[in-house]
């Protein structure tokens, strides 16, 4: 008997640990290979985004440089064959005006071939020469300066040099990516060209903002394969591996695979410029990805294997104990199903009542599933005005399968921004206004219209719904959407801006994309200036151009505020961006890249103060949100800029009384000499530039340049009557730069030039 029980038991543990194995086998069988494959497919999509991103950016960066040398040809101030010494001084003092204009470009050398020399954007001015001489030109270690000027001479095209060691004037040695521009381009014997230095880091800095988590490595390449720049310092087996895989990616066309390079996976993606014809491509080590998943899975083999033990441990006992398992079964059914007021049932009964609650449960999860097909269908349409479907027909189709058809000729896509009434945007009231807002917009698509097929759904950003719906020719879509304007408005009990924009091209994912794009900017026209409420793209007026140079200028001049700590002009020269920005003729896309650069420059200041201030990094944050008003812009950068002026008057030193004689002294004593400026006598007296320059006026009741220039020119009309010195000679003694800057303030005090003062005197 005892033989007999033991055999049964035995039958039984092995009975049930097959049926535990069975799906076991089979989920491990399955998921294993799956999830691998899962994680390899989003991050070889995740890949594919971080390159495209890159591209993306890098474009944008780009398009300046690409801009520039036409810039240069079209200013009527540089003129390419004045080699005389006031026409290298007007062009030195042009290039200046570009120091400030982009934050990619390190340095900008116009080379002006029948003059031998060339032109930095700070100003400096080079000689051919001077690029032989480390520590005084640009010298390149691998290209040596009679090949360079040799290369602009005959330059007919456009070129770009891959990074290489430079080293810049005061002998540092910096990695540079240099591109050349005959001016002009495309010309025939052109009468100079243009160098535009990039700085390596500045490059690598902008690919490590695109994501702090990404791992693989950047490689950038031209038209005809030569690597340009990685992201890393790489070894020469890892660049020439990318290289040989080149021919194969271009032939795959732009995407992402998993490649072999040196004997290990990885995942490469590869994104084709159509701006300048680069290749963009990136790899992540397979094992990097698959890290974190193949812990994943040791740990579920491991915890499925304590559960086998256990489960054999727990039915080992419970047969052990009991020989009547569908018994035990039934009571656990009547105590997880059972009602507690419920009369007892038979196991029959109780078996076919928990199969009932089962078949509930189940259509409560069916109902669930259901409830996610909104959220699907406005990620459908959403893809489609963002430009990420792939084709027209290809989204029909699976649109069709959650209702979304556009069964009309005509099409038209609207941004429509909500402000509610009485809260601001992302408060409580603000949310609750909109989650109504967003109610009643479902409502009003579900309402049948006669030659209308509409759809509402929510954007990315707050307070903001997306209208697309095709419509009849002889519907009018305009009052349509004024007509849901004055409804949502009265629900909201704020303001509602409807901006639109209609394809060009009926039935093509790009065409509704640009619509969408056309919309946005529709709807910021009338955020910022709130002339109307519901405005059609085709409707704005042309920007006002002018406006851009402008705007550059002031920048540049606040930059150079800042570090000089002149908190005056930082406070005047921020309150006319505000006031540019404030302007009628300044279009919304303009005010915010103002908005941007300002709030950057005067961070940057900031930065220099206190650079872990809590406080600072809550301003920053703050600061580059999206969807800003232009009050909002402007509280935030008088904000700013109040804490910033705060923070130069605190750190400036008490200026000391200083009497008129010792000024006149220190300028009799030192004010011929060709180094003698405003800053270097506020030095001397330990005040800053701008407090110095206020007290010398209000002590003098005169500019002190203009002092200056008097004092020096009283100085050279007494050589002038008194020696038989040459004006070069006179103009170095009485402390001018050069000749003409002498003549021209000669002239402008005594109003004749020097020369001819000399014959009036000695005729005399």
């Amino acid at each position: 008997m005892r033989k007999k029980r033991n055999r049964l038991l035995t039958q039984f543990l092995a009975s049930y640990l097959l049926v535990l194995l069975f799906p076991v086998s089979i989920i491990l069988v399955y998921y294993y290979p799956h999830s691998t494959e899962v994680v390899k497919q989003q991050d070889t999509d995740w890949n594919t985004h971080i390159t495209e991103q890159l591209m993306t950016s890098m474009d944008t960066l780009m398009r300046y440089v690409y801009r520039l040398p036409s810039e240069l040809v079209q200013n009527r101030e540089i003129k390419m064959y004045d080699n005389s010494d006031y026409g290298r001084v007007l062009i030195a003092n042009e290039m200046r005006k570009y120091n400030a204009t982009d934050g990619l470009i390190d340095n900008t050398l116009l080379y002006i071939e029948s003059s031998g020399y060339l032109f930095a954007k700070t100003g400096s001015a080079y000689k051919e020469e001077d690029f032989d001489k480390p520590g005084i030109g640009y010298y390149y270690e691998t290209w040596p300066r009679r090949e360079m000027f040799e290369t602009l001479r005959h330059l007919k095209a456009p070129m770009v040099r891959p990074v290489e060691d430079v080293i810049i004037p005061g002998s540092n040695r910096v990695r540079m990516l240099t591109f050349a521009f005959p001016l002009p381009v495309g010309g025939y014997d052109p009468p100079g060209a243009v160098l535009i230095m990039v700085r390596e880091d500045t490059v690598i800095r902008m690919i490590q903002s695109l994501s702090e988590k990404y791992t693989g490595r950047f490689f950038i390449f031209d038209e005809q394969g030569r690597q340009l720049l990685a992201s890393e310092k790489t070894d020469n087996a890892a660049s020439d591996g990318v290289r040989r895989l080149m021919p194969e990616l271009k032939e795959g066309s732009e995407g992402a695979g998993i490649y072999r390079v040196n004997g290990k996976s990885y995942i490469v993606s590869h994104t084709l410029s159509g701006t300048n014809g680069w290749h963009y491509v990136s790899m992540l080590p397979v094992t990097d990805t698959l890290h974190g998943i193949r812990t994943i899975q040791r740990n579920t083999v491991l915890l499925i294997g304590l559960m086998l033990l256990l489960e054999w441990l727990v039915i080992y006992i419970s047969i052990r104990k009991n020989y009547h398992p569908i018994k035990r079964l039934v009571d656990l059914a009547v105590h997880i199903f059972e009602p507690a007021d419920r009369k007892p049932l038979g196991e029959i009964e109780t078996i076919r009542y928990a199969l009932g609650e089962l078949a509930s449960a189940n259509h409560t999860l069916d109902a669930k599933v259901k409830q996610t097909i909104p959220i699907i269908r406005e990620n459908l349409l959403f893809e489609l005005v963002s430009g990420r479907a792939s084709d027209w027909k290809t989204f029909c189709l699976e649109a069709e399968a959650y209702g979304i058809a556009f069964p009309h000729p005509a099409m038209a896509v609207a941004v429509l921004s909500i402000e509610a009434g009485g809260g601001a945007e992302g408060s409580d009231a603000g949310g609750q206004a909109f989650a109504g807002a967003a109610n009643l917009l479902r409502q009003i698509e579900k309402r049948p219209k006669e030659g209308l097929q509409c759809y509402f759904f929510k954007s990315i950003y707050n307070q903001e719904m997306i209208f697309i719906g095709s419509f009849a020719p002889d519907f009018a879509i305009k009052a349509y959407l004024d007509d849901v304007r004055k409804e949502l408005e009265a629900e909201t009990g704020g303001r509602v801006f409807i901006g639109a924009g209609i394809p060009g091209k009926l039935e093509s994912v790009e065409a509704v994309h640009v619509s969408y794009l056309q919309a946005v900017r529709a709807s910021e026209q009338l955020r910022f200036r709130r002339e109307r409420q519901v405005l059609f793209f085709g409707e704005m007026e042309a920007p006002k151009a002018g406006t851009v140079s402008y705007f550059a200028e002031l920048l540049q001049s606040l930059e150079l505020s800042i570090l000089k700590n002149d908190a005056a002009s930082v406070q005047s020269i921020v309150e006319r961006l505000v006031a540019g920005m404030g302007s009628e003729g300044a279009p919304p896309h303009v005010v915010r890249s103002v908005y941007l650069n300002t709030v950057s420059v005067i961070l940057n200041g900031l930065h220099r103060f206190s650079h872990d201030d809590a406080n600072l990094l809550r301003l920053t944050d703050a600061a580059f949100r999206h969807r800003y008003t232009f009050e909002q812009m402007a509280g935030i950068v008088r904000e700013s800029c109040g804490k910033l002026c705060d923070m130069i008057q605190s750190t400036l030193p008490s200026s000391r009384k200083v009497s008129r004689d010792e000024i006149v002294c220190f300028i009799e004593r030192k004010g011929m000499e060709p180094d003698f400026s405003l800053q270097l006598i506020a030095d001397y007296f330990q005040m800053s530039p701008s407090n110095f320059s206020h007290y010398f006026k209000k002590t003098f009741g005169q500019n002190f340049k203009e002092y200056i220039d008097l004092q020096r020119i009283q100085q050279s009309v007494r050589l002038l009557r008194e020696t038989n010195q040459t004006l070069d000679e006179i103009s170095r003694k009485t402390g001018f730069s050069n000749t003409s800057s002498f003549i021209r303030s000669f002239k402008k005090i005594v109003g004749t030039t020097p020369g001819q003062y000399r014959e009036t005197h000695k005729a005399v």
